[in-house]
């Protein structure tokens, strides 16, 4: 227990650290601070991401029982989005800023820093490895919806195998598939002291150090209605929705208390490193990642403590 939280405040220390050295960076004039963001991002997704992905789904104990983990996961992004369409809708939030919001709806931090704690935290270590397979959904819905629609609305970039598929911001699905291929042909993963951690680390210092560079404290309340709206789809509407589905399938008690802590979690990082990449509302979009994060430290993941 005491390793793992170890590991998480590391962990939080690699989000908020980065962040502050990333606003802190971005006054200054003698870089081109905003290119260099990008240009991180996608070596990261294209190298660490991307291996921590097949690694991880590699060495995983695939059985078919467990399929509804990441379908479940499917679906609360799927409200999410949906919830985000109404809500923008109903603000009248304009252009970019309309897409950027919607995709900040929709994905949610169900990883270890967020989701996978919580479920190591009431479950012990089958938590932990039930939210690693919830996780399996997230790759291919970042990279074939939610990528394929900001590459869309941000650069109107035509439909095109070159500029939608064959694209090294895909590396992380291809990681996924080829995973999966490893397990169709039964090829074990080597016995290899692979520093995970480590990487997770170095991976998670340059994400959130690129979401720093965009971070304006003014932004928290020129944006307070979408912080607002924000909070209320992430912390009541998806959370309501989960509870009524669980209450129609027969589902293991571990299984549904996997899926009901997932429901809770807030915006994701890639709804920042989506904006960065394909010209959206970086600004709302890391002000919205930031405020939302901190709503769930303060308020949300003490009442679940308490009710779980």
């Amino acid at each position: 227990m005491n390793s793992i939280i170890t590991k998480f405040i590391i962990f939080q220390l690699c989000i908020w650290v980065p962040i502050i050295a990333g606003a802190y960076f971005s006054g200054k004039k003698y870089i081109d601070i905003q290119k260099l963001s990008k240009r991180l991002i996608t070596i990261n997704l294209i190298s660490l991401e991307s291996f921590i992905v097949l690694w991880s789904i590699w060495g995983l104990e695939l059985t078919f029982d467990l399929i509804v983990l990441p379908l479940a996961g499917v679906v609360l992004v799927g409200i999410g989005l949906v919830a985000g369409m109404v809500a923008g809708s109903l603000l009248q939030f304009k252009g970019i800023q309309k897409h950027t919001f919607i995709i900040s709806s929709s994905l949610a931090n169900h990883g270890f820093t967020m989701g996978g704690f919580l479920c190591y935290l009431f479950l012990g270590e089958k938590g932990l490895a039930l939210s690693f397979i919830f996780i399996i959904y997230f790759m291919p819905y970042v990279i074939l919806v939610i990528f394929s629609y900001a590459r869309h609305v941000g650069t109107r970039t035509p439909f095109s195998l070159t500029n939608y598929i064959f694209t090294p911001q895909n590396m992380p699905l291809y990681a996924v598939f080829a995973a999966l291929l490893l397990h169709y042909f039964d090829i074990k993963r080597p016995r290899i002291n692979i520093p995970l951690d480590v990487m997770l680390a170095l991976s998670l210092t340059i994400y959130y150090f690129s979401i720093g560079i965009y971070f304006k404290f003014k932004d928290i309340s020129g944006f307070w209605k979408a912080h607002i709206l924000l909070a209320s789809i992430k912390f009541i509407i998806v959370p309501l929705f989960m509870y009524f589905l669980l209450l129609l399938p027969q589902l293991s008690h571990d299984i549904k208390i996997v899926l009901q802590l997932q429901s809770f979690m807030p915006a994701a990082i890639y709804s920042v490193i989506t904006s960065i990449l394909f010209n959206l509302d970086k600004e709302i979009a890391t002000s919205m990642f930031v405020v939302n994060t901190i709503v769930f430290s303060v308020c949300i993941m003490p009442l679940l403590i308490a009710i779980f």
